[in-house]
């Protein structure tokens, strides 16, 4: 163990080895391929905003521009329930536990 902490003096042949073995591996090793490459090469460049149109007078629901009236509800005549809420995810959101901060 003594040996393995010894310290070289500066400017040894064995400095010099090691810093060419860390250049001519660090050459040898390829890239590693980083998994959200693929996702951010096909970011656009510019953006399109839908225009706004009026929401459904029924049941509030947001339309696009080409819907026609009553596309969402039938004018009415279906009533969209609202899904009761997870309860853990309403733990998380109204206490004030360490798992909701």
């Amino acid at each position: 163990l003594n040996i393995m902490f010894q310290q070289m003096p500066v400017g040894s042949d064995n400095d010099t080895i090691e810093d060419d073995e860390e250049t001519s591996m660090s050459s040898a090793i390829p890239r590693e391929v980083d998994p959200l490459d693929f996702v951010y090469t096909n970011i656009p460049d510019t953006t399109h905003i839908l225009k706004l149109d009026a929401n459904c007078k029924h049941c509030k629901a947001k339309k696009f521009v080409s819907e026609t009236d009553g596309f969402c509800c039938r004018n009415g005549q279906i009533e969209l329930k609202q899904p009761e809420p997870i309860p853990e995810l309403m733990r998380l959101w109204s206490s004030m536990d360490a798992d909701s901060r």
